[in-house]
């Protein structure tokens, strides 16, 4: 029930997360699109910015252009100061010609114009006493203080339209004394035409105002079109006595997009769509995922085999299965219990690499066998099945699997009373038959035909192979057993190693092999004479017999520390790989066709391997495929 509910929270999570993050994607698409549409009206806000100051840079620069033509008649009266109006229009005609914004101009001593050009069309003109129409007191004291022009404006025409007053204030070069002033007027319709107001796109809205309020209409003097601003660009005008401000917008007001927001919304929503499908993709694994650890749980907990999962780094056991638990108890908590194996008396096997040795060399392990103490005190023969994962980022751990081979080793023990009994009473009789072949064969009962001769040797020779058949039998059965009495004494290895070398160098000629012997070091070695030599011998033969004709078969030995290691390689064909697990097996063959080019009984490595562990040694191999194989003994050197 508690699974189920887990389970149920988890799914509920998963479709919390895909409608979270979809949420979040929408909420990003829709900023996304939000700051672009912004960023946009910005851009075009500033575009209309630069438009506007340049009208405004245009229109003030005009401004000052013709004021400056201006600045000459001042200087000619400054240093004549009763000028005629002769000399007057005389000049004046000349910035008429340089300046042709220019309305009239008008010369004005001590305020009040005596003169103007052109005269027709402004003679109410003559006689008009400034500071009492168009001048302020501020501005008089702003002319008398800065010696500046002044200007005052837009102001409505006698003649029509609109013009921009300047004054231009005189003062006397001889005695610096005020003279009067300069009136200029400049036709402000042809200010505008100059600079293009006149020829403005269709879209560009512009109106020009002495008001800063865009809604003060009584202060706008221009306006492309009648217009309802919105949120119009500003530029300033500003010029002694008068400030102006250009106001611009576009005519369908400033845009909520770009000209093709699709494109960009398309790619919003393609980000949407792949995000999205991404996310599902990921959970839809993560769900099937979550129930392929649910399955796998469950076989964990119901497996019929132990499984311990431990830590690499602490050495300690992270969980175990009620089956792991049943057959150890409490008494494992680290890996460093299955180290240590014992053998069927509860003696601990010597020379045996531990569980983590051969994880740390192989990251894997299989078919290890021992002896462990199950929580009633008893030996319970294990067979040890392990894997080291090493995943980046994650906490290396180790999978242990114990099998109980209890019942196996039942099986074998009845199979191995079966084989001994059988072996038993085998081997009286075929001793019998086996020297009566042998007289036989040899003539020793007379002269035997030639066909008859050939029969009683192949007869004698498979008695004898069946005999090597029941002693090997009668030999394994005694190891396993703990019958096989062993009287080990200090020996010295070269002597060991040459007489199992004269041994079998018979074999060694009958099949064109030959046995080259390295200088060997003179070492002593604490062991049983007859059963080392049987070792040997076992290890010998099988490389005379996987060995091509007239190849060699090298014995050396070396010393490892508190150890001596005794190697014997051959050249031929080597090991598979996936025979490694069952070459030291009763009865195993890496051939076991009846066609297989060598013969033998499969017990050989077998019985090597019980006769080393009896005697603390161990038995091992290394091999490449087609490049042969070295075996070796190794065994502690005697103290």
């Amino acid at each position: 029930m508690a699974a189920q509910t887990r389970a149920n929270v988890f799914h509920r999570l998963i479709w919390a997360s895909r409608l979270g993050v979809l949420l979040l994607v929408i909420v990003v698409a829709v900023s996304l699109d939000a700051s672009s549409s912004s960023s946009h009206r910005n851009d075009v806000r500033q575009q209309w910015q630069e438009k506007t100051d340049e009208i405004s840079l245009k229109l003030q620069s005009a401004i000052l252009q013709n004021i400056q033509t201006v600045w000459g008649l001042a200087a000619n009266v400054a240093i004549q100061p009763d000028i005629d109006g002769q000399r007057f229009r005389e000049l004046a005609s000349v910035i008429f010609s340089l300046a042709p914004e220019l309305r009239n101009i008008g010369l004005a001593p001590d305020f009040v114009i005596r003169h103007v050009y052109p005269l027709a069309g402004n003679e109410a003109a003559i006689g008009l006493d400034l500071t009492a129409q168009s001048l302020s007191q501020d501005q008089i004291e702003m002319l008398l203080n800065t010696r500046r022009v002044v200007f005052t404006g837009p102001i409505d025409l006698v003649q029509g339209g609109q013009g921009l007053a300047g004054r231009v204030p005189i003062f006397e070069q001889a005695s610096g004394d005020f003279w009067g002033v300069i009136s200029v007027i400049l036709d402000l319709q042809k200010l505008y035409s100059s600079i293009g107001l006149d020829r403005l796109q269709d879209d560009f809205n512009v109106a020009i105002s002495s008001s800063a309020d865009v809604n003060d209409t009584q202060s706008v003097f221009f306006s492309t079109r009648p217009f309802q601003w919105e949120d119009p660009v500003t530029s300033t005008i500003r010029m002694r006595g008068a400030t102006w401000v250009v106001f611009a917008e576009p005519v369908g007001g400033w845009p909520n997009h770009p000209s093709q927001p699709w494109i960009f919304r398309g790619s919003l929503f393609a980000m949407l769509v792949i995000v999205s499908g991404a996310v599902f993709w990921l959970t839809s694994l993560m769900s099937r995922d979550r129930e392929m650890q649910r399955r796998l749980w469950g076989l964990f907990e119901l497996a019929p085999m132990g499984i311990g999962l431990f830590s690499v780094t602490s050495n300690r056991l992270l969980r175990a299965n009620p089956t792991f638990e049943n057959q150890f108890g409490r008494s494992v908590q680290t890996l460093d219990f299955f180290d240590q194996p014992l053998d069927v008396h509860g003696e601990p096997l010597a020379n045996r690499p531990g569980v983590q040795e051969t994880l740390r060399e192989h990251a894997r392990l299989s078919g290890l066998e021992g002896y462990f103490m199950t929580p009633g005190q008893e030996l319970a023969p294990v067979m040890l099945h392990g894997l080291q994962l090493d995943d980046d980022g994650n906490e290396p751990v180790v999978w242990l699997i114990t099998e109980d081979i209890s019942e196996r080793k039942k099986v074998d023990h009845l199979k191995n009373e079966f084989i001994s009994t059988v072996s038993h009473e085998l081997r009286t009789p075929l001793t019998s038959i086996s020297g009566s072949l042998g007289l036989l064969a040899n003539n020793a009962v007379g002269e035997l035909p030639e066909k008859a001769s050939k029969l009683a040797h192949i007869a004698y020779r498979n008695s004898q192979q069946l005999t090597f058949l029941i002693n090997d039998l009668l030999d394994m059965e005694k190891l396993v057993a703990g019958k096989m009495p062993f009287r080990s004494e200090h020996h010295v290895l070269q002597n060991l190693v040459h007489e199992s070398v004269e041994n079998i160098a018979t074999f060694a000629q009958q099949r064109d092999i030959h046995l080259q012997v390295a200088e060997l070091p003179a070492v002593t070695v604490h062991v049983d004479r007859q059963r080392l030599n049987q070792a040997i011998t076992n290890l010998l033969s099988n490389a005379i017999k996987f060995s091509p004709a007239g190849s060699s078969v090298d014995i050396f030995a070396s010393q490892r520390g508190e150890s001596v290691r005794l190697c014997i390689r051959n050249h031929g064909e080597g090991v598979a790989p996936h025979f490694r697990e069952h070459i030291f097996k009763k009865f195993s063959q890496a051939d076991s066709s009846d066609r297989r080019a060598s013969g033998g009984t499969g017990l050989g490595l077998a019985i090597t391997r019980e006769l080393m562990a009896r005697m603390k040694g161990t038995v091992d191999y290394e091999s490449v495929p087609g490049e042969g194989a070295t075996f070796w003994l190794e065994l502690p050197v005697a103290g």
